[in-house]
């Protein structure tokens, strides 16, 4: 019997209908008077495509092509099991350096938990030093080396994040491990072409560590959430002070040393509300990159529903802003990058691709950042020689966290595209939930993201279309 496929998904664009294969990822567009042709027809339950009419068996046949369409039962079955073929292996390619533990801000949606007192009593206070961070090198090197195997590091460039609490309160660190790394370019492979950056909260940041900071080849990243104080209310120091003006002196800073920056905005009900400011932010400091992060919950920090749906819509209406202005937004990029290349998203972060470790300030070696504070799935050591990432029994659990390989993420739409969310937010939205439930702010995300690309795209088409005639 020819039918649709369990993975074809239907959009309104209008006056057409745009029909979607969630694993193939090549919509089709029909006009709506074809499209009921069609779907009259498939009513009939039709055992071949012979009996379709001539004016629908073209269409059909490019429908069975793209897989919209079904011929045999067990076809469904068959692609999604092919797709789970390419789910990549785990093979380590990024590490996060946590040169100290503390911050000199408490955020009030630090997803890390500085801005919970129980929770800073469990980071150390000694930072990283010379003697781990030598150690912690060679570590990261010899992961690089058991992975090479399974990954081309030509197209997926090593990187370290220099990441906390806050870096910058250990620059010394920083400064050698990126002068070493350097260094080792000439004599080991495995680092040629790594990248690296920091993501700072900005506040520590002067000329002169700024300058050192471009010589390395350091990239910089700076956390604020906006172009107002309001938007900015969350990000305080330990005190509960705000930190917007100072913040606003550093990139002032910055901008006359011609020094690039990328930002990263946390999108708090404040910042959402700030549409305009981003722009404005944005246009003054000339900035090409940044990243919009949406909130996520914690077990003292939840986010509502109607935020997640806000901060979607937020992030697809700047987005329409930003290409104008030629402006790069990480997250936004990733999934049309996905879509226009027809490629399934398997991850979005490294934890989750199986191509990530954590170093923290004492040398534990752990998955994710955002367990810094209690430790869960700090899984070694560096003084462990033995320790091989890509082949440990949590690196692979987090590897096949993927949305492909979830039963309750089949019948989505965005399977494609969305990568799936962050697994420590997921296990904090609901009581008994574990690193394997649905991340579900990241849901909607997806789901509303899809639709503006179907949507845009059709727009798009046929007002080129409309150029041409």
């Amino acid at each position: 019997m020819v039918e649709l496929s369990k993975f074809t998904h239907l959009f309104d664009c209008g006056e057409a209908v745009a029909l979607y294969h969630s694993l193939r990822m090549k919509p089709v567009y029909l006009k709506k008077g074809i499209f009921k042709k069609l779907d009259d027809w498939l009513k009939q339950k039709p055992e071949a495509i012979d009996s379709a009419s001539e004016d629908l068996l073209g269409i059909i046949k490019e429908l069975i092509k793209y897989k919209i369409l079904k011929q045999d039962k067990f076809e469904d079955e068959k692609v999604l099991e092919f797709v789970k073929t390419k789910l990549p292996k785990p093979a380590i390619n990024v590490c996060y350096f946590i040169l100290s533990e503390q911050c000199n801000l408490s955020c009030k949606y630090c997803f890390i938990g500085n801005n919970d007192q129980e929770k800073r009593k469990n980071f150390t206070k000694l930072n990283m030093s010379k003697s781990v961070a030598d150690k912690a090198i060679d570590f990261f090197i010899r992961q690089l080396k058991e992975s090479s195997g399974n990954i081309n590091f030509e197209e997926n460039k090593p990187v370290i994040i220099f990441y906390g609490g806050e870096p910058l309160i250990n620059f010394e660190m920083l400064e050698y491990i990126a002068t070493k790394i350097n260094n080792l370019r000439v004599s080991e492979k495995a680092v040629k072409n790594l990248e690296m950056s920091v993501i700072t909260n900005g506040l520590l940041l002067n000329e002169e560590r700024a300058i050192k900071l471009k010589k390395l080849g350091v990239g910089i990243g700076i956390s604020i959430d906006g172009f107002t104080e309001e938007s900015n209310s969350m990000r305080v120091d330990n005190s509960g002070n705000p930190i917007f003006k100072k913040l606003l002196t550093i990139l002032d800073m910055l901008k006359k040393l011609n020094i690039s920056i990328s930002l990263s905005v946390t999108l708090s009900e404040e910042t959402i509300n700030s549409r305009d400011e981003i722009i404005d932010l944005i246009q003054a400091y000339n900035i090409k990159s940044f990243g919009f992060n949406i909130m996520m919950s914690s077990d003292t920090f939840v986010v509502s529903e109607k935020y997640n749906e806000k901060a979607a819509q937020f992030i697809i209406d700047q987005f329409i802003k930003l290409r104008k202005l030629g402006v790069y937004e990480d997250r936004m990029m990733r999934k049309l990058k996905a879509f226009a290349e027809s490629k399934i998203y398997f991850s979005d972060c490294a934890a989750t691709a199986g191509g990530q470790i954590v170093i923290s300030s004492n040398g534990e070696v752990g998955i994710c950042q955002g367990c810094l504070h209690n430790k869960k799935y700090f899984i070694s050591d560096i003084a462990d020689e033995n320790f091989i990432a890509s082949k440990n029994k949590d690196i692979i659990e987090w590897s096949q966290l993927s949305p492909i390989n979830k039963e309750e993420c089949q019948d989505c739409s965005a399977l494609g595209i969305c990568g799936g969310g962050c697994p420590i937010n997921a296990s904090y939205i609901k009581q008994n939930n574990t690193i394997h439930s649905l991340d579900e702010r990241f849901c909607i995300h997806s789901k509303m993201t899809l639709d503006f690309l179907i949507k845009d795209l059709y727009r798009a088409m046929t007002d080129d279309q409309g150029a041409r005639n």
